[in-house]
């Protein structure tokens, strides 16, 4: 039995989501476009659809049946919810938010909240108040809330929609610290392709009310029938890399594959430390011979996994330690003679390799 089941049908004007979703992932990507359906589901979650009589199981806990028939009351659900903006109260210090969600574990929640607050890294804000504190601190405290109330499952909705770039990468590394230390389900929404492959075990993409695919999550987004749509959102490739040496401008990082790369360092690095960096797959040049002389600091080996057609080129699936994607035209690959099994090189520019967190 798998412990995370949604099966829903909600209609409405204009609107029909119609979704059977089955998962056992620690975390579970909802990715789409604005207006797909993704905040329904969650509304389907969270018991705000009764009349769609739906069958919803998370953490192996049946919330939903419309044999027996069971509606569990919203209050008695046991789900951390993390909206986009917060709803933190704002005139009350971050220690009194954190007490509303503890509160409402009915007495089960302090262990939990002192967890939470170990994690996100709380301490030093507990007694400013909210609208003191910058965005990505206000996203910490909400998550923090929501764990502090000992749920069952954390259902976040675009946690880090409303931030900038770098508000994002600063609180994405507390995100995984959750997702990586708890042992919490988590339905996670998402429009942004780097984040569902950076945080997510699973992803589900919704589009137009229906799961249009699921399945790991670079596989599903680099997918033929899902590109188009993930490719307008910002579609990269994402690698976790760690620091080996850094200098005044670059560093030098290396995946847990063990593919090296230079990387620029616009802020200090220090050895150890972790990064995700994304890298746009028009950036990556391939190089049927190894180049000479060149201002480019990455030049990689790889073999080449398969070639993909798609409406505006061609994909090619490397290994180079890492897989990685590359889109050329078709034309520079008959050049090329490019063919799945050969072997080529990869130019990418440091400053191709953007820091997400």
């Amino acid at each position: 039995m798998t412990r995370n089941l949604i099966r829903a049908r909600v209609a409405r004007e204009g609107f029909e989501l119609e979704v059977d979703l089955a998962w056992d992932e620690r975390v579970l990507v909802v990715f789409g476009p604005s207006g797909a359906g993704k905040s329904t589901l969650f509304e389907v979650a969270l018991g705000l659809h009764p009349t769609s009589r739906p069958f919803v199981r998370i953490g192996g806990e049946v919330l939903d049946d419309p044999d027996l028939p069971l509606e569990t009351p919203l209050e008695h659900r046991g789900l951390g919810w993390v909206p986009q903006e917060g709803l933190l109260f704002p005139h009350l210090p971050v220690r009194d938010n954190l007490r509303f969600g503890a509160a409402r574990a009915a007495g089960t929640g302090a262990s939990l909240l002192e967890t939470a607050i170990e994690v996100l890294e709380l301490g030093p804000l507990l007694e400013r108040r909210v609208d003191e504190i910058s965005g990505g601190e206000r996203q910490r405290v909400a998550i923090g809330r929501a764990l502090a109330s000992t749920p069952r499952a954390l259902l976040m909705d675009e946690p880090l929609a409303s931030l900038d770039l770098q508000l994002r990468a600063r609180v994405l590394p507390y995100l995984l610290r959750v997702r990586d230390e708890l042992d919490l389900p988590i339905l996670y929404i998402t429009h942004d392709p780097d984040e569902a492959m950076i945080v997510g075990d699973r992803a589900a993409v919704i589009d137009a009310g229906r799961v249009v695919a699921e399945g790991a999550p670079a596989r599903v987004l680099w997918s033929r029938a899902v590109l188009p749509l993930s490719e307008s959102l910002g579609l990269e490739n994402v690698l976790e890399v760690r620091v080996l040496e850094a200098a005044a401008d670059h560093a030098i990082a290396r995946t847990a594959r063990g593919l090296r790369l230079t990387v620029p360092c616009p802020a200090p690095l220090t050895p150890g430390q972790t990064l995700q960096l994304g890298l746009r797959a028009q950036d990556i040049l391939i190089a049927a011979d190894p180049p000479g002389r060149i201002s480019a600091r990455n030049v990689l080996e790889a073999r080449i996994a398969a070639l993909e057609p798609v409406e505006d080129g061609l994909l090619v699936h490397l290994e180079a330690g890492d897989p990685l994607v590359a889109k050329i035209t078709r034309s520079a690959a008959d050049a090329l003679a490019l063919a799945p099994g050969g072997r080529v090189h990869l130019v990418i520019k440091s400053q191709a390799l953007r820091r997400l967190a």
